[in-house]
């Protein structure tokens, strides 16, 4: 599998940042779709069609690292890893098809997919306590410094 995919696009340089790569692997990148769908990948070997879209959309698209790194993971870790089905819907996720390019806004999926973030809460945790109207981006939840200070 070429970097260009079978339209043989040259013009774009791939990153090779190992921090962004882990963290969007381990389900650690601040995007609360994004994280919950690889935790699930990492702990059960599943993800759902529209999990594997956002997640592959966000990697290839929004952090710049290339899609055969998304794909060969994939491979490792899908308990229903199809050849065809996963490397054909990474090249087509990250535009190298040279047709239309779906760059998904993760934010817009979480709300429509995730309105209550029973999903998101389910698989981070950490956001237990975050308000539902802020759980999609808990970053603007506002901090509280300690009594105090």
């Amino acid at each position: 599998f070429f970097p260009g995919g079978p339209a043989g696009l040259t013009s774009v340089a791939w990153s090779a940042d190992s921090e962004l790569w882990d963290r969007w692997a381990q389900g650690q990148t601040g995007l609360p779709l994004v994280d919950a769908n690889m935790r699930e990948l990492q702990q059960t070997g599943w993800m759902s069609n529209r999990g594997r879209q956002n997640v592959a959309s966000y990697l290839a698209l929004d952090l710049g690292i290339d899609w055969r790194r998304g794909a060969s993971l994939f491979e490792q870790l899908l308990l229903d890893y199809d050849v065809a089905s996963n490397w054909g819907n990474w090249v087509a996720a990250a535009g190298m098809t040279g047709g239309r390019i779906n760059h998904f806004n993760i934010t817009k999926q979480s709300k429509d997919y995730d309105p209550d973030g029973h999903y998101i809460r389910h698989w981070l945790p950490e956001l237990q306590n975050v308000p539902t109207s802020r759980i999609h981006e808990p970053w603007w939840v506002p901090v509280t410094p300690p009594s105090g200070c």
